[in-house]
Parts: structure tokens; C-alpha cells; sequence
């Protein structure tokens, strides 16, 4: 399996993370910052990455690219998927399932933050996410 199949799908000519791909970057948090690294809920990441296919009454539940990726980020965030870095991780798959979409917001430490807070909230749906890229 190439690398790509194993950590992105593909959705309506869209990228999306998968568990393996959340995995990976929740992994590599801990190696450059402090926390306690482990999973407290599987189906939570199960969870977050099925948000770029929900469908509603026939329709996605998350109509673009945008959504899909705020919704995604909302559930790792608010939903506590790993013992730490929940946050942290939401952050980074976020901006790296956008440029894997060839988009390339470059927040700042504060935007960052700020978006964090508004994406665990469940307040951030526009597009782009929060004003990103």
C-alpha cells in the first residue's frame, strides 16, 4: 500500500486523514513536546476522520473542503480521542490535510490558538477555516 493510500482517502477529488495518518502525527507531538502520549478513546479518531464522508439526507453533512476539515478538527479537539494533545494534534492534522489540498495557511502561535479554541467550541465552519489560508 503506498503511503498516501495508507495515510489520506480521497473524497470528492479531496485528500482526508485517516486514523493512521492522526496516529502518526499525534506520535510525532510527543517527540518534540510534552504530554503524555496514548489513546484514551479509539473510536474517537474512528470518528473524526469519518467526517469528510457524513452524509445527511442524501447530501454530505459537510458540504467543502473547509467544513470537512473544521469538522474533523472539532472532533479530535473536543472529543478527547488521546490522553493529551488532543489540541495539538487537531492542530496539525488541520493544516496538514489543507496543504495536502495544495492550500497553506501559515498561522500565527496566536491565530493558532484562537482557532483552536473556536474549532473545539464547534464555532468554526466557514470557509476558510476561521480565515485561513
Amino acid at each position: 500500500m503506498s503511503r498516501s493510500g495508507r495515510y489520506f482517502d480521497h473524497h470528492h477529488g479531496w485528500a482526508y486523514p485517516t486514523p493512521a495518518f492522526v496516529h502518526l502525527v499525534h506520535d510525532g507531538i510527543f517527540q518534540i513536546s510534552p504530554g503524555r502520549a496514548g489513546v484514551a478513546h479509539p473510536g474517537v479518531i474512528e470518528s473524526a476522520t469519518a467526517k469528510a464522508t457524513d452524509s445527511a439526507f442524501g447530501d454530505d453533512a459537510y458540504p467543502t473542503l473547509f467544513t470537512k476539515v473544521a469538522a474533523i478538527g472539532s472532533t479530535l479537539a473536543h472529543d478527547h480521542g488521546f490522553s493529551d494533545g488532543n489540541k495539538r494534534t487537531a492542530l496539525q492534522v488541520m493544516l496538514l490535510t489543507l496543504k495536502r489540498n495544495g492550500l497553506h495557511p501559515n498561522p500565527s502561535a496566536r491565530e493558532a490558538a484562537t482557532v483552536m479554541v473556536l474549532v473545539a467550541m464547534g464555532a468554526c465552519w466557514t470557509a476558510p477555516v476561521c480565515g485561513w489560508p
